[in-house]
């Protein structure tokens, strides 16, 4: 495989794991949950549902100020950035949907601009999406314990083929 075809692969990959399966999984999940089950702390000093969802999309905006080369734009102590707000499920998932749209965008343009993304961008985006998997997880543990649903995302046919999928349509455009 050429360097340019694994990045394009690489891109899309990443592109469609964080916006449609990622996003569609914590979507699902948070269907449930009312505003105070989001911020919760299910024990003490534990973090919210709604923190962590505010730390990745927090981590998404900050991979696109790399991504832009505007990393002199970036805070310090994110590590603990796990915030509490009063925001509703539906007003944080549209804050975290917003986020993607414009990190989407920066994707989209190294995918047709492939001189322009290199390893050190690799690195970044990688990171990105193994850190947001992470927190998913979370997240989603952290939803069952609270409503007692237990989610089958596979059964529902949110896995690795709907991926895979999404990514060989996008491929076709």
């Amino acid at each position: 495989m050429n360097d340019l075809l694994f990045g394009e692969t690489f891109l899309r990959i990443s592109l469609h794991r964080m916006c449609d399966l990622y996003f569609l999984k914590l979507s699902e999940a948070f269907k449930p949950l009312n505003k105070e089950q989001l911020w919760v702390e299910q024990y003490p000093g534990s973090n919210s549902v709604g923190g962590i969802v505010m730390h990745v999309t927090e981590h998404i905006h900050r991979n696109c100020l790399r991504l832009t080369e505007q990393e002199h734009l970036l805070g310090q102590d994110f590590h603990n950035f796990f915030p509490n707000s009063n925001f509703t499920p539906e007003q944080l998932l549209d804050q975290l949907e917003q986020q993607l749209k414009s990190w989407k965008q920066l994707i989209i343009r190294y995918i047709n601009n492939p001189n322009d993304f290199n390893m050190e961008d690799v690195h970044h985006i990688y990171h990105l999406v193994e850190h947001t998997s992470y927190h998913l997880a979370q997240v989603i543990d952290r939803i069952q314990g609270i409503t007692g649903i237990k989610f089958e995302f596979c059964k529902q046919g949110l896995n690795e083929k709907f991926l895979r999928d999404q990514i060989e349509a996008s491929l076709i455009k």
